[in-house]
């Protein structure tokens, strides 16, 4: 006689492998670990983190690195841009020189415009970079942080802990995603 109360107990805790190969229902195909079916490209898309409108792709195992450099290249764009136009906003807003030619007012606006619409996407963009600076560092995909969280608390209802059983370390996983090489050399 089983216990229904046991069964389900059994059911509810976090056993699978993390490294066993699935059934996909939607692609009716094997599954990877670490893949997700993406529905837009009808694809299974190993370590899938999200579907990119803005480059009509998803980002995943071939294409992570390179979303990550351009949010990279994209934060420092903006950050130049905001010191590059600072002094003189504040030089229109404050009626301060600070040593800078007087400005026109034809060109007032237009750096108004610039300074204002850099910081608001630095903002936005410094929020989404440095999530992706910690899931790269702790070996984990957007999806997979969703997935790893549930567990976790799952774990924590029955009173035992959950590590990402992907999680390399630091060093490993920024090694992982962005290659073993001198990173200065390889951007």
């Amino acid at each position: 006689i089983i216990n229904t109360e046991d069964a389900r107990n059994k059911k509810d805790e976090p056993t699978e492998n993390p490294y066993a190969w699935g059934h996909c229902k939607k692609s009716n195909g094997p599954k990877p670990p670490r893949a997700h079916y993406d529905r837009v490209t009808r694809k299974l898309v190993l370590k899938m983190d999200h579907y990119c409108p803005w480059m009509f792709n998803v980002v995943g195992w071939r294409n992570y690195r390179y979303f990550f450099l351009f949010l990279l290249y994209l934060w420092i764009g903006t950050i130049f841009a905001i010191l590059m136009t600072l002094f003189p906003f504040l030089a229109i807003t404050k009626h301060k020189s600070y040593g800078l030619p007087v400005i026109p007012s034809a060109h007032r606006s237009n750096i108004s415009l610039m300074f204002i619409i850099c910081v608001s996407i630095a903002i936005a963009i410094s929020f989404l970079f440095f999530w992706h600076v910690y899931l790269t560092l702790s070996g984990q995909t957007t999806i997979e942080f969703y997935i790893n969280k549930s567990s976790h608390n799952r774990a924590l209802a029955h009173g035992k802990l959950f590590f990402n059983p992907y999680d390399l370390g630091y060093k490993k996983n920024w090694q992982h995603v962005m290659g073993s090489s001198n990173f200065f050399i390889s951007i």
